[in-house]
């Protein structure tokens, strides 16, 4: 046992002093700080003066008040409304709409057209960005309650019915569910808040059997190469030396992943409130199992990886030949991360349910249900189970292809000499 603690101790050590992990976690800080006050950064630079947008209301010069008049009463409007002259005919009023773009007078304008639907003009919004789809939909919706006030101004009806007629409907969302009646309902501020966190630990648990993942491969593709191996096989057995670089990798992880937490609560801790109250998110929402079942997900996610990487690396005799040989599983790790952000929005579909449950596929897709939905506890457990067993079974696996492996060097042995002599070391 102290040998295996001893390959831990020395793989945690070795790559935690190494330059290459130092700056990158440091890269990673400086990363997730600018991420967290990226809010903060954009209102600093960004100019409170609202977007001026013109328009020729000769033709329509009530709907242009009225739309003028909306804006002007609106508390830290985010459009002011720039009344343009007519000038006389459709061409001379584009020459003249594209000057004041030109001069930066106006960010672009609104004109009439012959035509009508529902009984209100229609109207085009023109202006120099391509898809610029946030001031067309601001001016949609002034424009739908000012069609919306004539209609009922011109129908006679008293100011107090017509507020109520106006005023917008309560809607709460409230994520429930149908297989565990003691289970209670989400609210929104959970589900937006369970998003966005769901969303970056998908993230992590992504790079985390990515990056940590290849480093294993690496680790001991590079002791093989440098002939370190044919020394260490001597002192410890090929079973403890894989399952210490495995564990000693993960505790490496893990290191990064409490530096990133604790950076990114001291960055949100300083950071400006208002971003996080435009959210419309409440941290008292925050769910501590969350937490929890991301570190089970994590730890198996990394593990049932982390055993085929050190598998294939233990093949390979040359470092620059580690990543063409663990290429095929990097896919798998990349099909699971995209089911996983197609699940952020149908976590209860068939597919992404069914794909929770395979091997390779199930930490980061029952890690995304548990956070976006309420799978019943007998799911979870099944998941883990079938994760853990599978994990059992790729050590058992890894370790036959590791003991066999670390010492054959040369080109990667075929699939017929690797049996042979795995058979060999029964």
């Amino acid at each position: 046992m102290n040998s295996i603690w001893t390959v831990i101790k020395f793989t945690f050590l070795s790559r935690f002093r190494t330059k290459s992990f130092q700056v990158m976690s440091l890269i990673l800080l400086i990363l997730m700080s600018l991420l967290i006050h990226l809010p903060t950064i954009i209102k600093q630079f960004s100019s409170d003066e609202a977007m001026k947008i013109g328009v020729f209301g000769t033709q329509q010069a009530i709907v242009a008040s009225k739309l003028e008049a909306f804006y002007t009463n609106q508390p830290n409007a985010e459009i002011q409304i720039v009344p343009l002259s007519d000038q006389g005919s459709v061409e001379a009023n584009e020459a003249y709409g594209k000057q004041q773009i030109v001069d930066k007078k106006i960010k672009g304008y609104l004109e009439f057209t012959d035509g009508k639907q529902g009984g209100f003009p229609k109207l085009r919004y023109k202006s120099t960005g391509t898809l610029d789809s946030s001031p067309k939909g601001k001016l949609q919706t002034a424009l739908q309650l000012i069609k919306t006030d004539m209609v009922l101004q011109g129908a006679g009806l008293p100011d107090t019915l017509k507020t109520d007629i106006q005023t917008p409907v309560s809607l709460e969302t409230v994520q429930i569910s149908t297989t565990d009646q003691a289970v209670t309902g989400k609210t929104e501020s959970q589900m937006r808040l369970s998003y966005i966190l769901v969303y970056i630990l998908l993230f992590m648990l992504y790079m985390g059997a990515i990056g940590f993942g290849n480093l294993v491969a690496t680790e001991i593709t590079a002791e093989k190469s440098t002939r370190v191996m044919e020394l260490l096989i001597t002192s410890v057995s090929p079973l403890k030396q894989m399952f210490g670089k495995i564990i000693g990798i993960c505790l490496l992880a893990l290191s990064q992943i409490a530096v990133l937490i604790a950076v990114s609560v001291l960055n949100i801790q300083f950071s400006d409130a208002s971003a996080i109250k435009d959210l419309n998110i409440s941290w008292s929402d925050l769910e501590i199992s969350l937490i929890v079942y991301f570190l089970i997900f994590y730890l198996l996610g990394f593990f049932i990886y982390a055993t085929i990487f050190a598998a294939i690396g233990s093949l390979v005799s040359r470092t620059e030949d580690v990543g063409p040989a663990i290429m095929p599983v990097t896919y798998i790790i990349v099909a699971a991360f995209m089911i996983a952000i197609f699940g952020l929005n149908y976590p209860n579909a068939p597919f992404v349910v069914t794909m929770s449950f395979v091997p390779f596929f199930s930490p980061m897709i029952m890690f995304l249900r548990i956070g976006m939905s309420s799978p019943p506890f007998w799911q979870v457990a099944l998941s883990i189970i079938i994760q853990l067993l599978s994990i059992g079974a790729m050590a058992w696996l890894a370790a036959k292809i590791y003991r066999t492996g670390v010492l054959m060097y040369g080109k990667r042995p075929t699939l017929k000499e690797l049996r042979k002599a795995m058979r060999a070391y029964r």
